[in-house]
This record gives C-alpha cells, structure tokens and sequence, in this order.
C-alpha cells in the first residue's frame, strides 16, 4: 500500500527456525564459559543463577528446561548470549543472593548489561528483522523494569517490546493454521510455535498490566490478535499436543472457547479473567472525564458480573482456590512441572478475579459515597439493604485476598508475579474505604486487622522486588484523604451513622485538616468545559500521576458543569471523591 514498506500479499507467520529468518546462523564460538567471562561471572554462578531461574520463575514460562544453551549454537553476536543471559539472570539473582553465600552480583547489575547488550545487538541487525530470542531477552528486561514502576522508562521499554513481537510476527502465530494440521500436527513445528505464543501472551500480560496502572489504552490491538492461548507447561515438556483457542473479543464467548477447546493451562484460564477484568476497568473508568453513568454503563456491568461468574465456575478443578494452604514447595514433578508454579497459579487466578469484582461493584460504592451527597445538598441516604448487600459484595472481594494471603507461605511474595502487589494494594484501599465510612454492622476492628495483614505484605513485596514503593505509603494519604472529605467543616456527617474509627494513629497529622477548595480557571478542551487545576492542590489531593507540570493539566467537568460541581456522577473523574482515592490506586505512581 506504501511505497516504502514491503509488500505482503498475505498474513505471514513468525519463521519457525530458532534465528533471524533474513541471516544465516553462522559459526560465533559462543559457549557458556565464554558468556561467564563476559559477564563476570564464574561457572558455578552461572549454573546457580540458571537453576535458580527454572525454580523461581512462575510469572511466565517462555523457556523449555534445557533449551536455553542450545540457542547458542544458532547466534551470530556474542552480545546476543549476553542480553539474554543475563536478562534472565536479572530475576534470579534476587533470589540466588538470599539462599547462597556466593558473592552473587546484584539484579540491577544484570539488568543493566541486559539493557545495553539488547540494545547494541539489535542495533547491529539495522532494518532486519532481530531474531526470536532478542525478544525474549526484551521481555525479561522489560518485566524487570515495570516491577520497579511504571513510568516512562519502562512504559518506552514496553512499547519497544510490542513493536517487536508485531515485527516478528507474534500475533499472527495461528493465522494460516490448516485444520487438518490439527488433527496431525508436526510436533516439532508445535513446540517451536508454542514458545512463541508464551513470548506474545508475556508481552500482552505486561501490556494489560501497565496500561491499567496509567489508565491508558493497551497497545496491542485486540482484532489483530490471532496467537492462540498457551497449553500446559506438562504439555509443552513433554511435547503432547493440545488444541487451544483464540481469545475472542466477545467476553461472553471466552469461557466457552476456552472451555470447549479443553485446553486446562493455568496462563490460558488467567489470560481470559485478566482480559475481563481489562474490559471491567474501562467501563469503571472510561476514556474522558465527560461519561455519565447511564443505564447501559449498569447493563454492561451486569454483563461483565455474569461473564466473570461463568468463566470461574468453568475454571478446571485444579485451579479453583478451595481455602487450602499454599506453601509454595519448590522442586520438579516427574512431568517438569512445579508445585511451586502450581499454587503461584492458584493465587494469581484468585487474586485476578477479586480484582475484577472490585471493578464491577466498585460505581456502586462511589455512588454511595457520603460527600456526593452533601455535595447535592441532600442528607446523607440511611444505609438501606441494598446498600448493604453493595458493600458486602464489594469488602467480600478484599476478605477473599486476606484469606489467600493468610493461607500461604509467609515467604510467598517472593514466588509470584510482583504485579499481584497492585492488586493487594487496591485490597487494602477497599478496607480503608470500609473502615471509615462503610456500613455500621461492619466490624471496624476487623476491617483495622484485615488492613494490617495487607499493608504487611505489600510491604514485604516492595522490599523484596525492591520497587513499587509508593504503594505503602499511598494507604496512608488514601485514609487521611477519606477522613478530610468525612470531617470537611460543616458538614455532619459521619459515614451512614457510624462513628469515625479512632485507632488511626498511622495516619499525618492533617488527617483532620479541611479539604481545600483549589483555585480554577475554565479552560475549554473540545469537549465541553474543563478546569485547569492551580497549583494549589497540597497532598494528598494532587492527582497522582502528573504528565507534566500539574497547573497545566486539565480535566473535563461531568456533565458540562460549571465552577466547583466536581461530582455529577460517581463515575466522572472527582479530585475529592472515592473514585480519585481508589480508582487512583491502579495510577503508574504508585509503583
């Protein structure tokens, strides 16, 4: 269509030999002892850092066990072997360095040779297309950047690493698939395709992920997605086939391709419940601040309600949370596959679908918010037994994260994805919210306990993954700012007829101070009028995560309103309402 780029006559799956498909491999001389050397490392760490990779990693399985030093033989720079050991060895160091008195470099030192080996090799292939395993190298660095933030250093890294499985063909890994391939697949084509679909479905999680957090859209277009759910790690080992199935874009006809397919991986089952919750978030908080809340908002919440309920019933036996205990034992079946990835799957797929019910009973708690009300000039509404049923379902999804947190190893942080400790984090936001203005039949000491339990954690997640440190103390600022809007100067209310907690000797002082109103400007921005926000907002007011220079930044006022009406409707952007406090925890600020 343009001149300048290559003409496809058809859809093109990625090359199925493990090299770029535009350059022959060629004879490098690359073996493990060269790569110690170039690392700085010894053969015993190298092994160590290996073995500890295998046993540790549960948030993605790009790799068979053994398949990584046979890779060498196909490269053609040394730095190649580089990026990608030692990408991989950016994970496992953190958790080689704790269990062994080998003087273990650091993660960030991995990281960084990790970071500039990808970069000086893929330069080096110009307008060609990078082989596969610089991709899988790009994830690892990539996944290693966003457990320290999200922001703009890794959300640039991220892009890069989607552009790259597009250039290779990733999301059109099943595109030309033959029926009849099916029925007699090529196993070794299999298993070499089925190392491709974990690198896109790795890339798509980290895209979900960190576009939730900035409350962005996902790059990664979801009608051009024709990479298949990933099978079993037994599976794949063991190189059996198994049939799997696209991710459809109707949320109600996931579970059932799904079910159909009997495909029964963990990641698949995950993926579908990651993808509901993606789809959940959106209409929670949707693009532009101008949406009202309307009848067909409500529908489709209802729908997403229905879906999430229909895909966990479906889920396999095995991985449906049943209150057992997780310990998180490592070591091998005789398939290859890992108790330890077990439960990690377990607590992912629970802690995924908690977060999902969050967003979908999370407008209704907004609604219910008592400064909307007295913002309306109407008294604050008796807590009737819808409401309670409301808060019910809503502090039900938080109860289910303490318990499976209670329920596992006290060292389990140190065995699942780090991205989970969002999820935990919006747990505990919930709890606040609960503890100081939810209903009166609640216990507060509870709720007081269930957030000790969270904040603990997190904080344990933080210190081990060593990022994602605002997480804790946003708790804090989140339970100050709730206390301010409940005790705003005159006003009476005092959260549905319940007194203020009064155990609340964490949070700053100022957790009594009035909220101030911030000096406004009317700005138009196309879409109706819009205020410009001074810099007048003190903490924790200020919208978390600031683009540029907060007194440039505006937003459009709810319903075309004028002057301070911020809370036209408890799904409209509020700088003071619940939907700021919470709906701000998944902000790329607090990582």
């Amino acid at each position: 269509m343009y001149p300048s780029h290559e003409a496809q006559t058809r859809p093109q799956s990625p090359s199925t030999v493990d090299t770029s498909p535009d350059r022959a491999p060629r004879a490098s001389g690359i073996t493990v002892d060269s790569v110690c050397e170039r690392l700085g490392i010894s053969r015993p760490i190298y092994d160590l850092l290996m073995g500890s990779y295998f046993d540790n990693m549960t948030a993605f399985s790009l790799f068979r066990p053994g398949s990584i030093e046979p890779k060498f033989a196909m490269m053609q720079y040394h730095s190649d072997a580089e990026a990608l050991i030692a990408a991989m060895f950016s994970f496992s160091a953190r958790h080689a360095r704790d269990v062994s008195d080998t003087d273990i470099p650091s993660p960030a030192y991995f990281a960084q040779i990790a970071s500039s080996k990808l970069d000086e090799s893929v330069d080096r292939y110009g307008d060609l297309r990078p082989p596969f395993w610089l991709l899988q190298a790009g994830i690892l660095v990539t996944f290693y950047q966003l457990t320290r933030s999200v922001r703009s250093r890794s959300w640039k890294k991220l892009g890069d690493c989607i552009r790259y499985a597009y250039d290779t063909n990733l999301h059109l890994v099943d595109a030309n698939v033959n029926p009849d391939q099916e029925e007699h697949p090529d196993l070794d084509k299999w298993v070499l395709m089925e190392e491709r679909r974990r690198a896109w479905w790795a890339v798509w999680e980290m895209d979900v992920f960190a576009s939730t957090i900035r409350r962005l859209p996902t790059a990664i277009d979801p009608s051009l997605n024709l990479t298949k759910l990933p099978v079993s790690d037994a599976c794949w080992f063991k190189r059996t086939y198994q049939p799997s199935c696209f991710l459809v874009e109707d949320c109600g006809a996931r579970w059932k391709a799904l079910a159909r397919s009997g495909n029964q991986c963990a990641k698949a089952w995950f993926i579908v419940i990651n993808s509901l919750m993606r789809n959940t978030q959106r209409l929670v908080y949707p693009a532009g601040s101008h949406q009202s809340l309307g009848t067909t908002n409500h529908d489709e919440l209802s729908i997403m309600a229905n879906c999430l309920y229909c895909t966990v019933t479906s889920l396999p036996s095995g991985l449906a949370y049943q209150g057992e205990t997780l310990t998180f034992r490592g070591g091998f079946r005789a398939d290859g596959t890992s108790p330890r990835q077990a439960h990690a799957d377990l607590y992912s797929i629970h802690l995924m679908t908690q977060l999902c019910r969050f967003m979908i009973y999370h407008h209704k708690i907004c609604a219910r918010a008592p400064w909307l009300s007295r913002q309306k000039d109407k008294a604050p509404p008796q807590l009737s037994g819808e409401a309670t049923s409301e808060w019910s379902n809503y502090i039900s999804a938080s109860d289910e994260i303490v318990s499976i947190v209670r329920s596992s190893a006290r060292d389990h942080f140190r065995f699942v994805n780090p991205f989970l400790a969002n999820t935990l984090w919006f747990a505990a936001a919930a709890q606040c919210a609960c503890r100081v203005f939810g209903p009166p039949s609640f216990n507060k000491r509870l709720t007081g306990s269930n957030l000790d339990l969270l904040r603990l954690t997190i904080d344990r997640f933080i210190a081990f993954w060593d990022g994602m440190g605002n997480l804790g103390g946003k708790l804090a600022r989140i339970e100050t700012g709730l206390q301010n809007l409940m005790n705003k100067p005159g006003s009476d209310i005092r959260g549905n007829g319940d007194s203020l907690p009064t155990d609340l000797g964490h949070l700053p002082e100022q957790s009594t101070a009035a909220v101030p109103q911030p000096q406004t400007d009317a700005v138009p921005d196309g879409h109706g009028p819009a205020v410009q926000l001074s810099t007048a907002w003190p903490a924790p007011f200020i919208p978390e995560f600031q683009v540029g220079d907060v007194s440039t930044q505006t937003f459009a006022l709810p319903g075309g309103g004028h002057g301070h009406d911020f809370f036209a409707a408890p799904l409209d952007f509020s700088p003071f309402g619940l939907e700021d406090f919470l709906m701000a925890g998944m902000d790329g600020q607090y990582l």
